[in-house]
């Protein structure tokens, strides 16, 4: 299994796909830059042959294949039920997997990782190596998220008012928050802030401290009232320390 396979194969599928439409464009960019965050991860953790980085670069490259669609008026978040039965069915069922590999001994921790990267937990009775992989594809996965809440147009990010008091409790918890129970905009905000409780790795964390995308969400909501405002405010200062304490800047 070659990187340079997977990366042919994953252009001529897409291919077929209007990269005119925003939301098709954001799902192209969010594999690429999941497939990189991927490969990152897996070779900083020093324990993985060649192959098997490649392995979690496809894992990351082709996570939502098969959320990929050619309906006129798709959206990135039409499609999150299902999402990882649609991947697998055009992996495995449509055998995409066999036009990057013959081989089929990656094929269950493949299917694994695809299955838990937005689940909480991993599968039982797994392995090391398959377990790093499975932590591997969610922190890029939702690493990637505050990239696109800056960088994705459709985002609503006009704040009027301050989130519900299940999101905000299960925030104060340090708990990864579930869209299911977003009420609002400045839900959202908090679900794809909670998504960092999540990182299983401290590189996660310097990433994101690297890329600084607590400021950068904070800078990109308009808030319709200055007590809100600085209610958010507050919030980042006191989650930019936790990433502080994650990756040691302060001590625990």
């Amino acid at each position: 299994m070659k990187s340079s396979r997977i990366m042919k194969i994953f252009e001529q599928y897409v291919r077929k796909y209007d990269m005119n439409n925003i939301d098709i464009k954001a799902r192209y960019f969010h594999s690429l830059k999941v497939m990189e965050l991927c490969r990152d991860l897996a070779m900083g953790l020093g324990i993985f042959s060649d192959e098997e980085v490649a392995v979690c670069e496809l894992i990351g490259l082709f996570h939502e294949i098969g959320n990929f669609s050619k309906t006129p008026n798709y959206k990135m978040d039409d499609d999150i039920n299902d999402a990882y039965n649609r991947t697998i069915d055009v992996l495995f069922n449509k055998k995409l997997i066999r036009e990057i590999s013959k081989d089929n001994k990656y094929d269950n921790i493949i299917k694994m990782a695809i299955f838990a990267y937005d689940k909480n937990g991993f599968p039982s009775n797994i392995d090391e190596k398959s377990k790093h992989m499975c932590a591997i594809i969610k922190d890029a996965h939702n690493l990637d998220a505050f990239r696109l809440f800056v960088n994705y147009p459709y985002v609503d990010t006009v704040i009027n008012g301050y989130p519900n008091s299940i999101v905000y409790e299960d925030f104060k918890k340090f708990k990864t928050i579930s869209s299911k129970v977003s009420d609002n905009a400045a839900d959202e905000v908090l679900v794809t802030l909670s998504k960092m409780y999540s990182f299983n790795y401290k590189y996660s964390y310097y990433l994101l401290k690297e890329n600084n995308y607590i400021l950068k969400i904070f800078d990109s909501l308009n808030f319709e009232n200055d007590e809100v405002k600085m209610f958010f405010k507050q919030l980042m200062v006191v989650l930019n320390n936790y990433i502080d304490k994650r990756i040691g800047v302060l001590n625990a």
